[in-house]
C-alpha cells in the first residue's frame, strides 16, 4: 500500500506548479465557465516572482451539504502565481517535510490531499477516494477498538496562522529566532502565502487548490505528534475519527489533540467533539446503505440497468429517508443522484425523475453543482426542462441572495442555449456586487443583447477598478477592453488572456 509522501513524490515541482496554477485557481464549486490553463502559459513568459504588493481577494459563498453557505475565495491570479511560483521553487523541501513526518506511519492517516489524480489534470478533488492504493485502514485499527472518538477543527483554514508554517517546517523556536531572514526559503513561502490575503497572517483562502497543500504542512506535523502518542485514527482534511480501547483513551485523544492544534494557533470546534461507543455505523455509512439498495424488477438497455418509475421512486424516496437519520445532510442526495448517472430511465421514469430533481434542488441548493454532469447530460433532460428548473432556482436565489444558484442558473442557460426571460437581469447583477453572478450574467447579456445593453456593465466595471479593483479582478478584466486597464493585467488583456471557457 501506498505511503502518503509517495504521493507527493510523484510530483515534480513542474508538475506542482502546472496543476496549482493551471487547475486550481477556481473552486470546483463554481459554475463550469471559467479556466485558468491559459493563465499558466502566460505566467511562463513571467519571471517569477513578480513584484507586486500584497493583494486582496475574490469572495462569493457557495451552499454547502448542510444548507448554510460557506465563504469561499478566488485570489488575485499574479500574487497566486507568485505563491504557487513559491512553493514549486521549495517543493524538495516540503517533499522532505512530509516523508519526515509520514515515514514511521503504519497507514496513510490523511486521506484527502494533493496528489496526481487519475486521468485528470488538477492535483486536488475534494472526496477523492482510490481503495486501491490508499486502503482502507479503519477495518483494521477498529478490530480491538470499543470507542470512536469524533472531531474536527474549529475554522480550520480562516484559522490557520501564516506563521505557523514556518514552526512547522523548521520548528518554533529556529523559526523565531530568523523570522526576519528574508533569505530564508521558508519566510520567503510565507510571505507569498500572505500575500494572497492582503498581507494578512491569519487565514488560508478557501478555494485554491494551494490552501489544501499548505494547510497539510500543518496538518502532518501535528499528525506526527498524535501517532508518537499511540493513537489510531484517520483525518479528512480537518475531519478526525480516531478509534480506542477505552472511554479513557478516546478521551485522551480529544485532549492531546486539543494541546498538539494549540501549539499552531488551533483550536478544536468542541460542538461536534463527541465519543461513541462502538459497534457503531461509521458516521459515512449512508454510503454503504445507498450502495445495498436492491432494485427489484430491472431490466437492461444498451449494456446498463434500466430503471421503472416504482422502483426509481423507492430509491430515491430512500435517500431521502437516510438523509433525514444522518442530520438532513444533502450530500445524502448528491451520491444517490450520481449514483443514477450511469442507470437507464425510460420515458416515465425520466418523467418522474426530473420532476423529482427539480422538487429537491429548489430545497437544497448544494446539488446544483452535480446537476449538469450528473442529470442533464447523463439522462438528456430537455431544454425546457432544464429552463424551469433554471427559472425557479434564480427565483429563489434572488429573494435568499444566494447568488451562487443563480449563477448556475445563467449558466445552464448559456450552456444549453435558452432564454431566462429575466427582463430585470443586468440590474440584479449589478446590485448584487457579486462577482461570479455579475461575469455570468454580463455573459449572457453579451450573447442574447445588442452591444448598446452592455455599456452599464461596463461602466460598473470601470467604478469597481478605482474602488476596489482586486475584489472585482476577474469581472473588470473580463469586461473592459485593454486599454482601460493598467499594470500586469493590461499586459496580459493585449495577449489575448481569457479565463472564461467556451461554451
Amino acid at each position: 500500500m501506498r505511503r502518503y509522501f509517495d504521493y507527493s513524490n510523484e510530483i515534480s515541482p513542474a508538475e506542482l506548479y502546472e496543476g496549482l496554477v493551471g487547475f486550481g485557481l477556481f473552486a470546483e464549486r463554481i459554475p463550469n465557465f471559467l479556466a485558468s490553463k491559459t493563465f499558466l502559459d502566460y505566467t511562463r513568459t513571467l519571471k517569477l516572482p513578480l513584484k507586486i504588493k500584497p493583494k486582496d481577494y475574490i469572495r462569493f459563498s457557495s451552499m454547502r451539504n448542510i444548507n448554510v453557505p460557506r465563504s469561499m475565495a478566488i485570489p488575485e491570479p499574479f500574487a497566486y502565481a507568485n505563491q504557487c511560483h513559491a512553493l514549486s521553487e521549495n517543493w524538495i523541501e516540503i517533499q522532505k517535510h512530509f516523508e519526515e513526518k509520514t515515514k514511521n506511519d503504519s497507514y496513510k492517516i490523511s486521506r484527502i490531499h494533493i496528489r496526481k489524480l487519475h486521468n485528470k489534470s488538477p492535483l486536488f478533488e475534494m472526496n477523492y477516494k482510490n481503495f486501491d492504493k490508499d486502503g482502507a485502514p479503519e477495518q483494521d485499527i477498529l478490530i480491538k477498538s470499543k470507542y470512536i472518538a469524533e472531531a474536527d477543527i474549529s475554522n480550520c483554514f480562516p484559522s490557520i496562522y501564516s506563521h505557523a508554517i514556518s514552526w512547522a517546517l523548521i520548528g518554533k523556536e529556529s523559526a523565531k529566532i530568523n523570522k526576519t531572514d528574508k533569505t530564508q526559503w521558508y519566510n520567503n513561502l510565507d510571505y507569498h502565502i500572505m500575500n494572497v490575503k492582503y498581507g494578512e497572517t491569519s487565514g488560508l483562502l478557501i478555494g485554491p487548490h494551494s490552501s489544501n497543500l499548505i494547510a497539510e504542512i500543518i496538518l502532518v506535523s501535528i499528525d506526527s505528534e498524535m501517532i508518537k502518542q499511540g493513537f489510531k485514527y484517520i483525518r479528512n482534511i480537518d475531519d478526525y475519527q480516531c478509534f480506542a480501547e477505552t472511554h479513557e483513551q478516546a478521551e485522551r485523544f480529544l485532549v492531546s489533540l486539543s494541546d498538539e492544534l494549540a501549539k499552531f494557533e488551533l483550536s478544536l470546534n468542541h460542538k461536534k467533539s463527541k465519543i461513541c461507543s462502538l459497534p457503531k455505523a461509521n458516521v459515512r455509512n449512508w454510503v454503504t446503505k445507498l450502495n445495498h439498495f436492491y432494485f427489484t424488477n430491472t431490466y437492461n438497455f444498451e449494456e446498463k440497468l434500466g430503471l421503472r418509475v416504482k422502483e426509481l421512486k423507492g430509491y430515491l424516496d430512500f435517500a431521502v429517508e437516510v438523509m433525514l437519520e444522518s442530520n438532513n445532510d444533502a450530500a445524502v442526495l448528491n451520491y444517490a443522484i450520481k449514483s443514477l448517472s450511469d442507470k437507464y430511465l425510460g420515458a416515465n421514469a425520466k418523467n418522474y425523475f426530473q420532476k423529482q430533481i427539480h422538487h429537491l434542488v429548489l430545497l437544497y441548493p448544494y446539488l446544483t453543482g452535480i446537476l449538469e454532469e450528473k442529470v442533464f447530460d447523463p439522462h438528456s433532460i430537455p431544454n425546457w426542462v432544464i429552463k424551469s428548473i433554471a427559472k425557479d432556482l434564480f427565483e429563489l436565489g434572488i429573494s435568499k441572495r444566494l447568488f451562487d444558484a443563480c449563477s448556475y442558473a445563467v449558466f445552464w442557460a448559456l450552456k444549453y442555449n435558452f432564454e431566462l426571460g429575466i427582463e430585470n437581469l443586468k440590474n440584479l447583477a449589478i446590485d448584487s456586487n457579486d462577482c461570479i453572478f455579475l461575469l455570468i450574467c454580463y455573459q449572457y447579456d453579451k450573447a442574447t443583447q445588442k452591444k448598446g445593453y452592455l455599456k452599464e456593465y461596463k461602466d460598473h466595471a470601470i467604478t469597481l477598478k478605482k474602488l476596489d479593483f482586486d475584489r472585482y479582478w476577474l469581472f473588470i478584466y473580463e469586461v473592459l477592453p485593454w486599454s482601460d486597464l493598467t499594470d500586469n493585467y493590461r499586459l496580459m488583456k493585449k495577449e489575448g488572456i481569457s479565463f472564461l471557457r467556451d461554451l
